[in-house]
């Protein structure tokens, strides 16, 4: 009795080596400071899922950005006293980048038709 050979289509190591991987998005911030945002699209998907859920439930984006940032990147944001349109604009302005570097993480399903 003959045993079919499943048929591989994606590997992971594969996928691993052909995913973008942007130039770390960085803020400039008062005294010559900056800090990184790391890749969100790039990070753990628990670990991604986290931020992203923290970031739809919050009106300061505090609790995404101390999952997001390194706690001294957090301290030097915090340091600078922005308003929550500001603090708001400077996530915006981070997770734009990533999506515009290696795309959305999608939503939904696909369709079957």
């Amino acid at each position: 009795m003959a045993v079919d050979k499943p048929t591989v289509h994606l590997s992971l190591t594969a996928l691993r080596k052909e995913v973008a991987k942007p130039d770390p998005f960085r803020v400039a911030l008062t005294g010559s400071k900056t800090i990184t945002f790391p890749d969100l699209f790039a990070l753990e998907s628990t670990e991604a899922e986290e931020v992203f859920g923290a970031l739809n439930q919050t009106a300061t984006n505090w609790g995404a950005l101390e999952k997001w940032l390194s706690a001294a990147d957090v301290a030097a944001l915090k340091a600078e006293k922005l308003s929550i349109r500001e603090l708001g604009a400077v996530v915006q302005a981070a997770i734009s980048y990533y999506e515009q570097t290696v795309g959305t993480p999608g939503n939904g399903t696909a369709s079957a038709s």
